[in-house]
């Protein structure tokens, strides 16, 4: 019988070589080191515990600390870029992790400063080398050494700065009435965007925690696939004259602990008073480490015209639903609340988000970015902390007036304001796109994910975000995580059709992109593309022919592209000249865009980009749109 102490160091060594075998990955997590190695999460974590003292989640960022440290001291790369390396999402937070271990910061190591190395990670001393011929007895063992004399005492301390991060649930109705419906729901993205604004706490965003609202899971097992260790819960009980609302934190892991349990009443006019209670003792019971521009923030309160106020979130409400009429009576509520005050600032950011995603795409009118520019200027005026202005801004300047210091200028400002703006962190990642920094994009794009894990649409752009970088393996594994997400999302299916192309597997790629909607005329001009590359140019005419049915109904930009790809040149840029006169999106992709490779073979592409004002970017991508 086998030595119980050899058997766990062979589990030990087993898990050592997972982990570096996923360094880099900053995707790799808990739950696959745990389906790689056969176990479930929760014993995975029993049987770590009881071998080496630490969890799983302890151990991936001890090894990937050890890495960046002997990275840093050998100068192969900045410090950003080493923190992508080992796997680390926020250079910041990497940043922190790492001298809260080594006591220096990773600047420092860089300079040349010494850190030594007093003692050894538990872990690491577990691990015992096995047994290899005499050519390769040194290999296993000097990589372990490495990382055990670089590893030192100072990881024990690591995990005292563990990130913080938490998931605030749908609230419960208990007001009696499902008219205020609106309220309860206005009450959980509240609550979300405020404690959003804190750097140190990663917060999940409003879509991805609505799936819980009927849900009756337990909370160990939401919070696993949220990926936080805290989770809030509560439920509004009036809203009349007065507000009051019982909250709930508990910390989910190892064990589920109640942080907090209060009551909050006052009355409506004082409901963000209310929220900021809330809020600082939320960030007081998980520790959280304040920067003082946070704490003014927090202090900072106004009352509300509690008419306005609902009128505001009935707008947001309707708004959220999606539809033609629900975007109506919206903007009918928002006018409201601004007729009824004029000086709060939450109607005219309600009216930019309305007006600005009504207005980002394709043939809608220039009154509503106007509007929607109007709006979100004097949103931000009024109050320079609402993030549905930064949101609407941003794509406003980004898609629509092309005015890239601007859209640069407004993503960052959004981010500063809160970093855990999901939607502002899914459009960054496109902003970089034009200007070729594919790192900067995926790290956007990536974020993006983190916050709204269960949007299919973020984890599909990230996939094209993958393509562009060439990394067809990533972006086919964020391709069809959009499409367990959701069934035949457009860019899930899209994507996969594209690395086919990358691939020359045009059939396949056809197979792909004839499950795209058929009455989309960019989704045409994909498989058109797809048509020409295997050889049936008549499938692509005859999609031509199709659109040019109904002209007017086309956007010109993807119809300039097509004219392009079937030989029709003069015609394809008399289109794109017009897209791009009208600032149409998305003219503005035409450089990473497949389908154009016949418009950038024409002496008069390099005019077209003047008219852009864009790097020429040799890269070929493809366009999120």
């Amino acid at each position: 019988m086998k030595d119980l102490s050899s058997i766990d160091d062979q589990f030990l060594r087993k898990i050592h070589q997972n982990i570096e075998a996923n360094l880099a990955d900053e995707d790799f997590s808990v739950n696959e080191l745990a389906q790689n190695v056969g176990l479930s999460r929760s014993m995975l974590h029993r049987k770590l515990t009881k071998t080496c003292g630490k969890s799983a989640s302890e151990l991936i960022k001890e090894i990937r600390l050890a890495h960046a440290k002997t990275m840093l001291e050998n100068n192969v790369a900045t410090v950003s870029e080493i923190a992508y390396q080992v796997g680390f999402r926020n250079p910041s937070y990497f940043n922190k992790v790492f001298k809260s271990s080594y006591k220096v910061s990773p600047g420092d190591i860089k300079k040349g400063i010494k850190v030594s190395s007093t003692g050894q990670s538990k872990f690491f001393s577990r691990i015992k080398p096995e047994k290899h011929n005499r050519y390769g007895i040194f290999i296993l063992p000097v990589l372990i050494l490495c990382i055990i004399f670089f590893a030192g005492a100072y990881i024990s301390g690591l995990f005292n700065s563990k990130e913080s991060s938490i998931a605030v649930l749908p609230l419960h109705n208990l007001t009696g009435s499902v008219d205020n419906n609106y309220f309860v729901d206005g009450m959980h993205d509240a609550l979300i965007g405020k404690l959003g604004q804190f750097s140190s706490l990663r917060v999940i965003s409003r879509t991805s925690t609505l799936r819980y609202r009927d849900d009756q899971k337990l909370l160990s097992d939401i919070a696993n696939e949220l990926e936080v260790n805290c989770i809030v819960e509560g439920s509004v009980i009036n809203v009349d004259d007065s507000i009051r609302i019982l909250i709930q934190l508990i910390d989910v892991f190892p064990e589920e602990r109640h942080l907090l349990a209060k009551d909050y009443k006052d009355e409506i006019k004082n409901v963000f008073a209310v929220q900021t209670s809330v809020i600082k003792d939320i960030a007081d019971e998980i520790e959280l480490e304040l920067s003082d521009k946070e704490k003014i923030k927090l202090s900072k309160t106004r009352k509300v015209n509690p008419e306005t106020y609902k009128a505001y979130l009935q707008g947001m409400h309707y708004l959220n639903q999606g539809t033609h009429k629900a975007f109506e009576k919206g903007i009918q509520y928002l006018h409201g609340a601004i007729k009824n005050d004029p000086g709060d600032p939450l109607a005219y950011a309600g009216l930019a988000i309305g007006y600005g995603f009504r207005g980002h795409g394709e043939l809608n009118s220039k009154d509503a970015f106007r509007l929607a520019l109007s709006s979100a200027n004097k949103a931000l005026k009024l109050d320079p902390t609402i993030d549905e202005a930064y949101n609407a801004l941003a794509l406003l300047y980004l898609y629509k007036a092309w005015n890239w210091p601007k859209a640069k200028e407004t993503f960052e400002n959004a981010i500063r304001n809160n970093p855990n703006n999901s939607v502002i962190h899914a459009h960054f990642a496109w902003y970089h796109v034009l200007f070729g920094d594919k790192k900067k994009a995926i790290h956007h794009g990536r974020q993006a994910t983190i916050l709204e894990p269960f949007s299919p649409a973020y984890a599909s752009w990230l996939g094209l975000l993958y393509y562009h970088d060439k990394q067809y393996d990533k972006a086919e594994k964020w391709a069809n995580k959009a499409l367990k997400l959701k069934e035949n999302v457009p860019y899930g299916l899209a994507t996969l059709g594209w690395v086919c192309i990358q691939r020359k597997e045009y059939q396949k790629a056809i197979d792909y992109f004839e499950k795209l909607p058929a009455n989309n005329c960019h989704w045409n001009t994909i498989l058109g593309y797809a048509y020409v590359k295997a050889g049936q140019k008549d499938k692509a005419v005859a999609l031509w022919n199709k659109l040019n049915k109904n002209p007017n109904e086309q956007n010109p930009y993807h119809m300039g592209i097509m004219a392009s790809y079937l030989g029709f040149i003069d015609k394809a840029f008399e289109l794109i000249d017009e897209a791009c006169a009208n600032k149409i999106y998305p003219t503005s992709y035409i450089v990473f865009n497949p389908c154009g490779e016949y418009i950038r073979r024409d002496s008069r592409y390099n005019d077209l980009l003047r008219k852009l004002n864009l790097p020429n970017n040799k890269t070929v991508l493809s366009s999120k749109n």
